[in-house]
């Protein structure tokens, strides 16, 4: 009598194909968007945290198979993985569709809200946003009606800053 039955695709065990990340240039890690982030889990695309070996894991799927690109002690550096991973295998347009490259532009003043647009808790700065389960500052931007991010940031005013250079580009 078995107690449970294991199922496998195609009869056999799935077969884990693996991601050669040589000779591909460091990508900014692609975070999942705020709506997407459950308590525990990976704040990037691509990476997910296993309790039992203690360890970040970034997969990728291409052309409808999973592949694995590896196991890391950082959460960030297989977020790095998982872009280069974009990267190579997706033509990058995924990654540009994420981020703002602020690259070249020079530092800005922040963009103050007005004083009527301010509410409690929220930023004081246009383009900022506080993400409380992250603890972290987010810096947004909408450009011919898409959403981009900017980054995420420990203070305010960094994150504040880093719109107004996306806002002067």
């Amino acid at each position: 009598y078995a107690r449970a039955v294991f199922k496998y695709k195609g009869g056999a065990r799935q077969q884990s194909f693996f991601v050669d990340l040589k000779d591909v240039p460091t990508q900014l890690p692609i975070p999942k968007s705020a709506s997407r982030i459950k308590e525990g889990a990976s704040k990037y695309a691509g990476v997910t945290f296993h309790k039992q070996m203690n360890k970040w894991y970034a997969n990728i799927m291409i052309e409808g198979k999973p592949y694995s690109i590896g196991s890391y002690d950082n959460e960030e550096e297989a977020a790095v993985d998982y872009a280069r991973a974009v990267f190579k295998y997706k033509g990058g347009a995924r990654q540009q569709s994420f981020f703002v490259d602020l690259k070249d532009v020079p530092t800005q003043l922040p963009i103050p809200k007005s004083a009527s647009r301010i509410k409690e808790g929220a930023s004081k700065y246009a383009g900022v946003t506080f993400h409380k389960q992250m603890n972290k500052w987010y810096a947004n931007i909408m450009i011919e009606g898409k959403p981009y991010s900017i980054g995420s940031y420990d203070n305010e005013e960094e994150a504040a800053v880093d719109y107004a250079r996306a806002v002067f580009k």
